[in-house]
């Protein structure tokens, strides 16, 4: 299910906003692809974070993601539980999950991004490019040569 109260981008993080700051996210889908996931690395309280660069990244096994923003603003929080536990991205992404949350003067960008159903479409497109059996046995062939 993708929660309808969220925008999303294409490269899949998603956006909340509560009027004050902007919350970001991955999605679920880009979590389930990233599958077993080894690494987190975000940006501290107090730093800027520029518009379509890389604020962050996630490393599972086959994978190394930069997460990105494309709204610039000054980092106000950070979920540090996540580096104790990153199963709560798998578990919980939409909740408990989120990653950073920033303060920023471009909140009418997020009228830009996808809404619920967009992404959907997004998601299922490229589902539809590559079927996801596919993909997992792929994946698990990786793992296989990675730990050897």
């Amino acid at each position: 299910m993708i929660p309808e109260h969220l925008k999303y981008t294409p490269t899949h993080e998603w956006f909340f906003w509560d009027n004050k700051l902007i919350t970001v996210g991955l999605t679920k889908f880009i979590i389930d692809e990233l599958d077993d996931l080894l690494f987190l690395d975000l940006p501290k309280v107090g730093d800027e974070i520029l518009s379509d660069i890389s604020f962050g990244e996630i490393e599972s096994l086959e994978k190394l993601i930069d997460i990105t923003s494309p709204m610039a603003g000054e980092v106000i929080a950070v979920n540090e539980r996540l580096y104790e536990n990153l199963i709560t991205l798998n578990n919980d992404p939409y909740k408990h999950g989120w990653l950073i949350k920033f303060a920023t003067t471009e909140t009418h960008i997020l009228n830009e991004l996808l809404n619920a159903g967009e992404y959907a479409k997004h998601i299922s497109k490229l589902q539809t490019a590559k079927p996801l059996r596919q993909r997992k046995r792929h994946a698990r062939l990786m793992k296989g040569r990675r730990r050897k």
